[in-house]
């Protein structure tokens, strides 16, 4: 039997490719995302490069209860999870003056959505015997940065929200990471103002992922901060 990963975020940047990655390295996946087209698609994908069973979970993780469900009903079908990865995130700009319902959109996808999904997923990973979860942070989640402090509130409550979960299920044999990068090439970072030549590619963050999980189970990693070259006048804004 082949370990299972759930990859949040599926459908596409970051989340894609981490999920991309894990079929490669011998993982079925359950990919979760918003986008029911783009997941069928990245499943068909999967499945042509790669012998992985893809289960495709269409849902908008800020929905807590449906998604809840969605995600509960195909997790008890496989009673099993080895690896869970929260890639899943939106990005707004704004801090003093952001609005109210900015700020709660960022708080709701980038940590509530979370922890709702690891109140199902954690029970099965303390049964794997080699279970790891990560979360994609940012590097606004360890540093203020002035244009864009909603996103980085959110994401400084996940970042510890996330080492408090390592300490938390260090007892239980999960190893929990929050990996930080600074700006990745993707759709999101489209504002940042920076060259690709100089973004975090895609890739680095499943390689982080896969040097990670290829540690001894006595190494802990509940933080890695990823820098990438500075460009003048640039917006270093989402990971």
């Amino acid at each position: 039997m082949k370990p299972l990963a759930l990859v949040s975020g599926a459908s596409r940047g970051i989340g894609r490719m981490i999920a991309q990655h894990l079929a490669q390295n011998g993982y079925d996946i359950i990919a979760v995302a918003r986008d029911e087209q783009k997941l069928r698609a990245l499943a068909v994908e999967l499945r042509e490069a790669s012998d992985a069973t893809v289960t495709c979970i269409s849902a908008d993780l800020d929905q807590f209860g449906v998604a809840a469900k969605k995600i509960k009903n195909v997790l008890e079908e496989f009673g099993r999870l080895d690896v869970l990865v929260h890639s899943a995130g939106i990005f707004r700009f704004g801090t003093g003056q952001m609005e109210m319902q900015d700020l709660q959109a960022l708080l709701n996808t980038n940590v509530m959505a979370v922890h709702n999904i690891n109140q199902i997923a954690l029970p099965l990973l303390r049964m794997s015997p080699n279970p790891h979860l990560f979360a994609i942070a940012s590097i606004t989640g360890v540093e203020p940065f002035a244009m864009v402090g909603g996103y980085a509130s959110s994401k400084h409550a996940l970042v510890g929200y996330i080492r408090s979960i390592a300490q938390e299920e260090s007892a239980n044999g999960v190893r929990v990471t929050a990996i930080c990068p600074d700006v990745v090439d993707t759709d999101m970072a489209a504002a940042s103002g920076m060259p690709k030549s100089d973004m975090i590619r895609p890739d680095d963050i499943a390689k982080t992922i896969e040097f990670v999980m290829s540690l001894s189970p006595a190494v802990t990693l509940d933080q890695i901060t990823i820098g990438c070259r500075p460009t003048a006048g640039s917006v270093r804004d989402a990971a």
